[in-house]
């Protein structure tokens, strides 16, 4: 008997086997293209060079300054005061 056709079994058996084959060529290609996602945010966010550093002459502090402040002692002050009257 050669033209018996396959059973109701047999026929739900080769689909889900072909549902399993695209499920897995599906999570294939995300994979893939999760990983040239990435790797063109990888390659778009590359560190690029800044140029040559430069670096001051001298950090010393100045001569009228005692630890507590810097720049002179007469220098103007203003005071603002920002408050919340609720």
């Amino acid at each position: 008997m050669s033209n018996a056709k396959p059973s109701a079994r047999a026929k739900r058996a080769q689909r889900l086997a072909q549902q399993r084959r695209r499920r897995q060529i599906n999570m294939v290609l995300i994979a893939i293209g999760a990983i040239a996602i990435v790797g063109a945010l990888v390659w778009i966010n590359r560190p690029q060079p800044l140029g040559e550093v430069v670096l001051p002459q001298s950090i010393a502090l100045p001569p009228d300054a005692d630890g507590l402040a810097w720049g002179p002692q007469d220098a103007p002050v203003l005071i603002e005061e920002y408050s919340d009257f609720q």
